[in-house]
């Protein structure tokens, strides 16, 4: 299943490498309305929770062909992640485990010990997050902007109001 899911997120990923061309092309070009800076970035928001999307189904779709790699065939044992490992650590090797989340691919040797397979399961762990932490930190700012231009337009119609008070209540 997260098979398919890759393939899937494998066509996406350049569909949305050409979306933010596209945009970043729109934004350099003149003519742009007085609001684009929020919307830049309520866009930009997300386009990167996509991207961490893609990715991370990427990387489930990594792990679980390996899993299923190391499960059936000729040539299945040991995991291929687990055969760059060093002649004498690969001797003891009883079996592997694979890890959705975190990504990673784990062989298990003798006396319960557990050893990092290779792949690239922390660097697609590592752009996840940091796609992630872009998409709230973008999030962050649309808020952070809003608040501010709220609190200046509330500023602005208190100095345009000679009580200071943005409402009348009836008074004289």
């Amino acid at each position: 299943m997260f098979v398919l899911m890759m393939y899937g997120a494998m066509i996406a990923a350049p569909l949305w490498a050409v979306a933010v061309v596209v945009k970043l092309i729109s934004v350099v070009l003149p003519g742009r309305r007085p609001d684009w800076a929020r919307d830049l970035l309520l866009w930009s928001a997300g386009m990167t929770a996509a991207a961490a999307v893609i990715t991370y189904t990427i990387g489930l779709g990594s792990v679980q062909w390996d899993a299923s790699e190391a499960e059936s065939g000729a040539g299945s044992s040991p995991a291929a992640p687990c055969r760059s490992l060093p002649p004498a650590t690969l001797d003891g090797l009883t079996g592997h485990e694979p890890s959705y989340f975190p990504l990673g691919f784990d062989c298990l040797l003798d006396g319960g010990r557990v050893v990092a397979a290779d792949g690239p399961y922390s660097l697609l762990n590592f752009l996840t997050v940091a796609f992630a932490l872009a998409a709230v930190v973008s999030l962050l700012a649309v808020g952070a902007l809003d608040e501010y231009r709220a609190r200046a337009e509330t500023k602005a119609g208190r100095a345009a109001d000679p009580r200071g008070a943005p409402w009348s209540m009836g008074q004289p």
